[in-house]
C-alpha cells in the first residue's frame, strides 16, 4: 500500500479514528485540526497530535487555511465530527471523507444520537462517506452497523461509535482506492435537526425521577436544560435520580456541591454535574 499523507478535522468525540490514523503504518498524520480552547472537548485530539508531533490548527476555517491546507499535499482528509463547515471545493486533495453516526442515508444532520436512541435504533451505526459541499450528502463508501443493546442510552451508543468508527476506517484505509471505485450515491433519506429546545428541558418542579432519567438516557453526555425555583436554566447531565421522599419542595436545589448539585424532584432526587459543552456543526 502507497503510505497516505493524512489530515484530521475533528474533537475528542470521534477521536478514536484519530488514534487509528496515528498508528497505522502506511499513514503519515501531517495536519490536525480542532476547536478552540473552551469550545468542544478536544483534550484526546491534542495529546495524540502532540504525542505525533503533528501541527495543530484551531477555529474556523479560513482562506489562510485553505491556502496551508493546499500547500503540504494531503491524500486523505478524515472529517470525524469537526465543528465547521470544510470548503471541500476549494481543497487540492485526492480523497476527503467525513464519518457520520447514523445508517445513511437515514439521519443526516449534526446530533443523530439524540434520535438513534429511543427512536430509530435500527439505524445505529457508522457511515464513512464521500465528503460534498452538500452535508452529509456525499456518496457512502463504508458502513459498520451494530446493535443496541438493551437499556441502551446516548451515553452506551456514543462508546460502541467509538469501537466502531476506527474498524470502518481502518477498512477504508486498507484499499482506499477500492473503495472510491465502488462508492454508492445516496438516495433518499432523512435529515435530523437539532432536538428543540422543549425536548432537552426538565422543569424540576413538575419532573419525575422517570422524566429525568428518559432525558438522560436520550441527551448523555449532551445534558438538558434544568429549571429550578431559583437559578437560571442550566445546562446539566444527569449523574444519578432515585425515587424517595424527602422534605424539600420540588425544584429546590438542596445542596451546591464541588461538581454539581442536588436537585428535588416530585419523587425523588436528582444528582447533576455540568454537560459537556456542545455546539451544532
Amino acid at each position: 500500500m502507497t503510505r497516505l499523507r493524512v489530515a484530521y478535522a475533528g474533537h475528542d468525540f470521534f477521536s478514536s479514528c484519530l488514534e487509528l490514523l496515528a498508528q497505522h503504518a502506511d499513514v503519515d498524520l501531517v495536519l490536525v485540526l480542532t476547536d478552540e480552547p473552551g469550545g468542544q472537548p478536544t483534550d484526546n485530539v491534542r495529546a495524540i497530535a502532540a504525542a505525533q508531533q503533528t501541527p495543530v490548527r484551531t477555529g474556523r476555517w479560513s482562506a489562510a487555511l485553505t491556502d496551508e491546507f493546499n500547500d503540504i499535499s494531503i491524500d486523505l482528509l478524515v472529517c470525524a465530527a469537526y465543528m465547521y463547515r470544510i470548503p471541500i471545493e476549494e481543497l487540492n486533495v485526492r480523497y476527503a471523507v467525513n464519518v457520520h453516526p447514523t445508517l445513511l442515508p437515514e439521519g443526516r444532520g449534526p446530533n443523530p444520537l439524540a434520535y438513534l436512541t429511543f427512536d430509530y435504533p435500527q439505524l445505529n451505526g457508522v457511515s464513512i462517506h464521500e465528503m460534498t459541499p452538500e452535508l452529509d450528502q456525499g456518496p457512502i463508501l463504508v458502513q459498520e452497523p451494530f446493535d443496541r443493546d438493551p437499556g441502551d442510552g446516548f451515553d452506551e451508543i456514543f462508546l460502541k461509535l467509538w469501537a466502531y468508527a476506527p474498524r470502518a476506517l481502518r477498512r477504508l484505509l486498507d484499499d482506499v482506492d477500492h473503495y472510491f471505485a465502488n462508492k454508492q450515491n445516496q438516495a433518499g433519506g432523512s435529515y435530523w435537526p437539532e432536538p428543540p429546545r422543549a425536548e432537552r428541558t426538565l422543569d424540576a418542579a413538575t419532573a419525575t425521577v422517570a422524566d429525568a432519567l428518559h432525558l438522560h438516557a436520550r441527551f448523555g453526555q449532551l445534558g438538558f436544560f434544568l429549571h429550578t425555583d431559583d437559578e437560571h436554566p442550566t445546562q446539566v447531565r444527569a449523574t444519578a435520580a432515585s425515587r424517595c421522599q424527602h422534605q424539600y419542595p420540588p425544584g429546590h436545589v438542596t445542596a451546591r456541591l464541588s461538581r454539581g448539585w442536588i436537585v428535588a424532584l416530585t419523587d425523588g432526587l436528582l444528582q447533576t454535574q455540568p454537560a459537556f459543552h456542545h455546539k451544532p456543526v
